[in-house]
């Protein structure tokens, strides 16, 4: 492959990856129970524990038990109980978390599959332009991390507070995986539109139609049989699109 075709290849390439590795952070930081944390201390700073929420879910324990290892404690990820008070900001984290899923996922499946049927430069602009929009969303998630009813006032936290008085929580939440992952989801979606900006439309190789000459010759052996030679001339190709 010429430099030339390798580099479209790349620029033709790149924005997929990009997007791919996007739409995975993505759908980890929006889905996972782990958006927010609470790192609870328990008497003289001792015992350190995080309670981590979700937009969608929070964590919790369940108890398991096995012949070998005996009773063990296990993570999981819950539902919020029904009732459960969400605010505008948590409401719209939700909604972005589903946009940018959706958006970012045909955009994603669409550049994957990009290099099957030549793109035009128009539409890898227009390509562009949704992998931005997808970015703003996936930022947009982030309001949860103002949002009283996840961060200042959580309710499932405060009654964990009220129950034990042997372990202090903080008055808000910081960062969990999930919100670093979405931070880093935004700045790949952000670099897939800038490369699906710079690429440049794959050559696609030419259709062509081409003639043939073809003169029979027929002359007379010395034996009196009769031999028909042929000569073919071919014609320079034609390309028709």
């Amino acid at each position: 492959l010429s430099r030339k075709m390798k580099a479209n290849l790349l620029n033709n390439y790149l924005p997929a990856a990009l997007a791919a590795v996007a739409w995975i952070l993505g759908g980890f930081g929006g889905v996972y129970c782990k958006f927010v944390a609470f790192a609870a201390s328990g008497p003289s700073g001792q015992g350190a524990l995080d309670f981590n929420f979700g937009i969608w879910y929070y964590q919790g324990w369940e108890t398991a038990s096995n012949p070998v290892q005996g009773d063990f404690v296990l993570e999981t990820c819950v539902n919020y109980p029904n009732g459960t008070s969400v605010d505008s900001k948590w409401m719209a984290a939700r909604a972005f978390v589903i946009i940018g899923l959706v958006t970012g996922g045909v955009t994603t499946f669409w550049s994957m599959f990009a290099r099957c049927f030549y793109p035009t430069k128009p539409q890898f602009k227009c390509g562009a332009m949704l992998l931005l929009f997808t970015c703003l969303c996936q930022g947009l998630t982030l309001l949860a991390l103002t949002s009283s009813g996840l961060c200042t006032d959580n309710k499932i936290l405060g009654t964990i507070s009220s129950s034990s008085s042997r372990i202090s929580l903080p008055d808000t939440c910081s960062m969990a995986a999930g919100a670093k992952c979405t931070i880093a989801s935004t700045v790949f979606w952000f670099a897939a539109a800038l490369a699906a900006l710079r690429a440049e439309p794959m050559e696609r190789d030419p259709i062509t139609t081409q003639t043939h000459d073809v003169t029979y010759t027929k002359t007379l052996g010395a034996d009196g049989t009769e031999v028909v030679s042929e000569n073919v001339v071919r014609g320079e190709p034609i390309p028709i699109r």
